[in-house]
Parts: C-alpha cells; sequence; structure tokens
C-alpha cells in the first residue's frame, strides 16, 4: 500500500505542476456549469405551445381555449405539415396534436395519451403534460358517467363547464425548469470527468514512453501497486472536481440539484471509477501519448452526445434513447432524474451497481491487457 500511495502522489505531483492542467480539470468544469445556467436562464418563462386540432369538435376546441386562457403558455395555432419545422427551429417548445377522433374516443372512455411533440426535454413538456392529463382525466370521469351516450355526456359537460367555482390561487414554486438545469449541469461535470479519465492513460503512457514504467516492472512495484497508486491519483482529482462544482453550485449560485447531497456525492464518485477505469482501458492500448488521446477523444464526445450529457435524451429519436443506456453516463443521469422526481435512494441504488459494473469491466479489461503486455521494450 505504501507503493501505491508514493505513486499516487507523484502522479498528482507531476499532474498540478502543469497550469494547463490546473484549468482544464478544476477551471473548466467550473465555467462549464455557468455556461450551461446562463443558457438554461436566459430561456424564456413563458412556454410557446404549438396545437393541431384535428378534431374541431367542442371538447377539442375548448381545451385549445384553455391553454390560451392560461398565461404560463403562450398558444401558437398550427397546420399538422408545420409540426415537425416549428419543433426544430424551436419556434414553439413543444407542439400538442389532438387526433381527428379525439371526441368520439373521449365520448367512449377510450381515449389514451395525447401526444406532445418536443426537442427540450421533460423540463419544458412536464408542466404542459400533466396539465392536459388532468383536463382529460376530468373528460374520462364525465365519459364514465355517460355510459357512450353522447347527448348525456354533452349535457354533464355543459353542467360542468358552466358551473360556478369559487377558486383561491396559491402560488407555488415551480422545480420543473430547475431540474432539468441542474440535471443538465450535471451532465456538463460528467463530459469533464471523462476528460480527467485521459490524465491516467496520458501518465501511464508517457511512462512508458520514457522507459519508467519498465524500471517500475523490475522494481519490487508490482503492476497492481501501480495501477492502483494511479486510481488513487484519479479518484483524488475527480473528488475536487466534484468538490467545487457541488461548492460553486449550491453555496454561490444558490443552486438546488433537488437531491440529497450525500446521495449526489456517493453517485458521482462511483461515477469517477467509470472515468478511471476508462483511463486504465485506453491506456492498456494506447502505444504512443497521441494514440491514447485520439481513443480518448472516440470514446469521450460520441459516449457523452448519445447518453443525455450535452442535451436531454428525451428530444433524441427512439432508436438512440435504446442506444443510449449501453454507456455508463445514461445510467448516472437517469438516476438523478428518478431522484429529482420523488424517487428514494432505494429505488435508484441499481443504476448505481450498473455503473460500477461497467467501472469493473473496464479495470478487468485493462489489467489483464496490462499484464499479458510483455514487449515493454518496445515503447520508444
Amino acid at each position: 500500500m505504501k507503493n501505491a500511495l508514493l505513486i499516487m502522489k507523484n502522479v498528482l505531483k507531476v499532474t498540478f505542476r502543469k497550469k494547463i492542467n490546473i484549468i482544464s480539470l478544476l477551471v473548466l468544469p467550473t465555467l462549464g456549469i455557468l455556461i450551461s445556467l446562463f443558457l438554461n436562464s436566459a430561456s424564456s418563462s413563458s412556454i410557446k405551445v404549438g396545437v393541431v386540432n384535428l378534431d374541431k369538435s367542442i371538447i377539442s376546441k375548448d381545451i385549445v381555449k384553455s391553454i390560451k386562457d392560461n398565461k404560463r403558455y403562450n398558444l401558437i395555432e398550427l397546420k399538422e405539415k408545420e409540426i415537425n419545422p416549428k419543433v426544430s427551429d424551436q419556434i414553439v417548445d413543444c407542439a400538442i396534436v389532438i387526433p381527428n377522433d379525439f371526441e368520439e374516443k373521449i365520448i367512449k372512455n377510450d381515449f389514451k395519451e395525447i401526444k406532445i411533440i418536443s426537442i427540450k426535454g421533460e423540463d419544458v413538456t412536464a408542466w404542459i403534460k400533466n396539465y392536459m392529463n388532468y383536463y382529460i382525466d376530468t373528460l374520462s370521469d364525465i365519459a364514465i358517467s355517460s355510459k357512450g351516450d353522447k347527448d348525456e355526456f354533452y349535457k354533464t359537460y355543459n353542467g360542468f363547464k358552466n358551473q360556478k367555482l369559487k377558486l383561491e390561487n396559491i402560488k407555488i414554486q415551480d422545480k420543473t425548469k430547475s431540474k432539468g438545469v441542474t440535471k443538465q449541469s450535471i451532465g456538463f461535470l460528467l463530459v469533464f470527468m471523462m476528460i480527467a479519465c485521459s490524465v491516467t492513460a496520458n501518465f501511464i503512457i508517457r511512462e512508458k514512453t520514457m522507459r519508467t514504467y519498465f524500471r517500475i516492472s523490475c522494481s519490487p512495484v508490482s503492476k497492481t501497486q501501480y495501477v492502483l497508486g494511479n486510481v488513487l491519483a484519479n479518484l483524488v482529482i475527480n473528488i475536487i472536481q466534484i468538490s467545487i462544482i457541488l461548492l460553486v453550485s449550491m453555496k454561490l449560485l444558490n443552486l438546488n440539484f433537488n437531491v440529497s447531497t450525500d446521495i449526489l456525492i456517493y453517485i458521482l464518485v462511483s461515477f469517477s471509477f467509470v472515468t478511471i477505469g476508462i483511463g486504465i482501458l485506453i491506456s492498456a492500448f494506447s502505444t504512443t501519448v497521441n494514440q491514447s488521446s485520439q481513443m480518448a477523444n472516440i470514446i469521450i464526445t460520441p459516449t457523452c452526445m448519445l447518453s443525455g450529457c450535452l442535451w436531454p435524451i428525451e428530444m433524441m429519436p427512439s432508436v438512440f434513447k435504446k442506444i443510449a443506456y449501453i454507456f455508463p453516463q445514461s445510467w448516472v443521469l437517469k438516476a438523478i432524474n428518478d431522484l429529482q422526481y420523488g424517487k428514494t435512494f432505494g429505488d435508484v441504488y441499481k443504476y448505481i451497481i450498473i455503473t460500477l459494473c461497467f467501472a469493473l469491466v473496464f479495470f478487468i479489461i485493462g489489467i489483464i491487457k496490462m499484464k499479458k503486455d510483455e514487449e515493454l521494450k518496445s515503447f520508444v
């Protein structure tokens, strides 16, 4: 263990000796979070809702009117062919499609779910989806009481619509946007933690190139101790990253992650082992620093894009949504998302186990490859 700690100390000393490493490992992640917050806070608080009413019935028109009268939404009526271009160009934040058989299915109590199209994820669609579900649930209750009779349905519906109710307005805090912002901020942090994995790879490759690794292998220091020293060094770097981000976010920016801080740290530290495992894996299969950097870019960029670190998974096509879960970042973001929306640690611990399984596989493959690599003298 003493040898591993000495190697850890040396890795940290060499890493933080260079200012560029301090900037890339500590400063850039903080700036990434700040930029993410700025971009999200710059967006309009009023949600632009596009509506395509294919039904044109009384109840569908009333739904459109209720959205229009709600100050939270800015309603824009669309034609069906305008949905994709308007949503993709962000002229509307989301689009609601009321099908042409809406009235018929509502009266028969056979309507399942209204279609909402968006590329901005749950932070935009959650409120409008809940609003529409509440409205449709009310119509379903009326349909049940009318037993499929259209005249009876509208008689009951008109009585419900025209009744005089005394309403009391209570202002509640909208945490939907905050949850979306903080989740995306964590996504940016995962990207920079992935970038930090190149520290492990490049350090080992440089030591192989300078033949330091060969001399260490000939000493009483075992390969396991050598790898353990690098793992501990990178774990320290990741913990420093996580600590700085959380301190800046919660203490300076007063950002609420809507997740217990202890659990959040536990999840992020678990992901640290994934990034370190990837670093070991890259170093095992690379022979030069350039090759290791190229391999890191090939791994980091696509996986972070597809796993929801840079944008919500909800905005991706269904095929890519399924592909996303072959990457460990997706399981981390899923755990955080579920915790934000009320689930307990007991509900999400399996996602953390999956993340740690990714790390274990990376470690095993990397260490086996390093042990089998007997051609150490070939490094130049």
